[in-house]
């Protein structure tokens, strides 16, 4: 995956995590938790899987400085 591409992927899943969505105000909550606070805070434990995730796999990747010679 080139770096770009994972930045775009990041970069979704990072906009993802924002409660767009819930504009109406709601009585019901979930563990405490008005609806939009639950979605950011499960979508915000999916974002940080996804990270550790893409570090673990692509680390060479972002890490690698294009102006370098490849070995």
């Amino acid at each position: 995956m080139t770096r770009t591409k994972l930045y775009c992927l990041l970069t979704f899943f990072l906009v993802a995590t924002v409660p767009w969505l819930f504009t109406k105000s709601h009585s019901v909550q979930i563990f405490g938790f008005p609806p939009w606070a639950f979605y950011s805070f499960c979508t915000t434990i999916l974002y940080a899987v996804i990270v550790a995730i893409c570090l673990r796999r692509y680390w060479s990747v972002s890490a690698k400085d294009d102006d370098d010679p490849e070995s």
